[in-house]
């Protein structure tokens, strides 16, 4: 199963690697060379980073609910031992 074989992989991939390419960005929410204070006098940049973290782990989160929710992924769960699935 590629990345570019059907259209939920595809999506989920260019979501992932959108969010990777702005973090790449020298945008100043991410990146400063002078310190610019935020609130509490904490870097403004370090505010953007947790934004952006919290993002990222909310994407991956909503990503294992539909994966779930998907056949092709819930082929590989390993059965108990000795048990009989269909008896």
């Amino acid at each position: 199963m590629g990345v570019w074989e059907n259209r939920f992989e595809r999506g989920w991939f260019l979501a992932f690697m959108f969010m990777y390419g702005l973090i790449m960005l020298p945008l100043p929410w991410y990146y400063s060379e002078t310190y610019v204070a935020g609130p509490w006098g904490v870097p403004l940049f370090l505010f953007g980073w947790i934004v952006h973290g919290g993002v990222v782990i909310a994407l991956t989160a909503l990503f294992a609910v539909q994966c779930l929710k998907r056949p092709e992924y819930r082929g590989f769960q390993a059965e108990p031992e000795g048990a009989d699935a269909h008896v």
